[in-house]
């Protein structure tokens, strides 16, 4: 079995992966893309005598798609007999931005060339394999957060722009994220996690997670998803599986507006079953 998890930034993504690799006995892989740049010229080479690739990046052009795509494969190929042995499962958390175009309303890749997914690739390589492979053995997760809260978290690092396009609002970030789930739903198998659900119930979201995937799993403790170390982490250690409380200074009033104005947004917010009110008493700190 391989599982799969697609998210955008700031939903929980991290902590998600963490519980679902803990929960399911697998081996998490964090943030990976066959399409992403190999090496930023921009940093200095470093000692790193495995990867030739790299090296090979640094002192050349960038790869083509092909060669980037085999050495992908290739990785990929070593890493499923590795965990095959080892008598566990495998989690693939997909760097999602790598590839997919939240901004443009007609493309949905970051470069019309490459014209697939990860779970595209991922079938291609099964393809290469076995004719006969059994796809439904692929398990795809999206993870989503209520999009105010991941607005805001976003806003904050400065991540809203490959989001939003020219224009930096809240109703063009949640058009991007309703193309992302359409796009993501085509996977008839996919199952939709919310970080909410995770925070507020634990126990009850995995069960209602992986019953509908027939996949054996566990609540873990703590200790045991704090084990589990993740790249695009914020830094923080798990004391507890808790809500972050929306602050209300940070909802100040040219967003109040977007709120009342964006269509997308409350499209969004009906599609997943939030609560489009900002002051929304289950996630609301005043100060």
């Amino acid at each position: 079995m391989l599982l799969t998890i697609h998210h955008a930034c700031c939903t929980g993504g991290s902590i998600i992966s963490q519980i679902l690799a803990s929960a399911t006995n697998s081996i998490l892989i964090s943030e990976i893309n066959p399409y992403q740049p190999i090496r930023d010229k921009r940093i200095e080479p470093f000692f790193d005598p495995t990867s030739i690739l790299w090296h090979l990046v640094y002192n050349s052009k960038e790869i083509s798609r092909t060669h980037k795509l085999k050495y992908f494969l290739c990785q990929l190929d070593i890493s499923i007999e590795h965990v095959k042995g080892l008598q566990k499962n495998l989690l693939l958390r997909d760097h999602t931005h790598s590839t997919f175009n939240f901004s443009d309303k007609d493309i949905f890749f970051m470069n019309k060339k490459l014209g697939s997914s990860f779970l595209e690739t991922l079938r291609y390589f099964y393809e290469l394999k076995s004719k006969d492979f059994d796809f439904t053995l692929i398990k795809p997760i999206i993870s989503i957060r209520h999009p105010l809260d991941s607005f805001i978290s976003a806003r904050k690092k400065g991540w809203l722009s490959p989001y939003c396009g020219g224009e930096i609002n809240l109703d063009n970030y949640c058009s991007g994220l309703l193309r992302f789930q359409k796009y993501m739903e085509k996977e008839k198998s996919a199952k939709v996690i919310r970080y909410e659900d995770i925070c507020i119930d634990l126990s009850d979201c995995l069960k209602k997670t992986f019953l509908d995937l027939n996949i054996d799993y566990k609540v873990p403790s703590l200790d045991e998803i704090n084990l589990i170390r993740v790249t695009g982490k914020s830094g923080r250690i798990t004391e507890n599986i808790s809500l972050r409380e929306r602050l209300i200074e940070d909802v100040d009033n040219e967003l109040k507006n977007q709120i009342e104005v964006s269509k997308c947004y409350k499209k969004y917010c009906q599609l997943n079953k939030y609560n489009p009110n900002y002051k929304d008493p289950q996630i609301i700190k005043a100060i």
